[in-house]
């Protein structure tokens, strides 16, 4: 029974694994991220419904699974080919494609779940009327776009050679 726990806890930090790589090492798979938990924010404003918000988890799951296996194929065509070779690149553009579906269905989605003038109104004036909730907007934006461009990887690194970490 002890190696069996032990064998799903590994299989669970392995997935972990792929996760934070999949997340350091892809710009796209962050700016998904950081949609999410905007969106996510401010589908508070709404009076979604149970359903509304499972349609909204579906499709950021579309999208971060697809990002999660482009992401895998680009690994594997990388491994495999060292040098240019058109299906190589049939293959990267093919699962790239298939994250771009996603990622218009899902905002196709949003459109269709976020669009209500009235509550859009509400959320710019609570952003753009209150000092303190625009400092705080500003913030997490610029907090988003470092996470996005630099990412994690680089941020470490940075860290590392400027402050004498380790």
């Amino acid at each position: 029974m002890k190696t069996t726990v032990r064998s799903l806890i590994k299989s669970f930090r392995y997935a972990l694994r792929g996760l934070a790589l999949t997340i350091s090492g892809e710009r796209n798979m962050r700016i998904h991220l950081v949609m999410a938990a905007y969106l996510l924010f401010f589908s508070l404003f709404y009076r979604f419904s149970c359903v509304e918000y499972a349609i909204l988890l579906i499709a950021f799951t579309l999208v971060f699974v697809s990002e999660i296996i482009n992401t895998a194929i680009e690994t594997l065509v990388n491994l495999q080919t060292s040098s240019y070779n058109h299906l190589a690149r049939n293959a990267k553009d093919i699962s790239a494609g298939a994250v771009l579906i996603c990622a218009v269905f899902a905002v196709l989605i949003g459109i269709c779940l976020f669009w209500n003038p009235d509550v859009l109104l509400h959320i710019l004036r609570f952003v753009f009327l209150d000092l303190w909730h625009l400092l705080v907007f500003l913030l997490t934006l610029v907090l988003s776009l470092i996470f996005i461009f630099i990412g994690p990887k680089k941020l470490r690194t940075y860290f590392r050679f400027k402050h004498g970490g380790n």
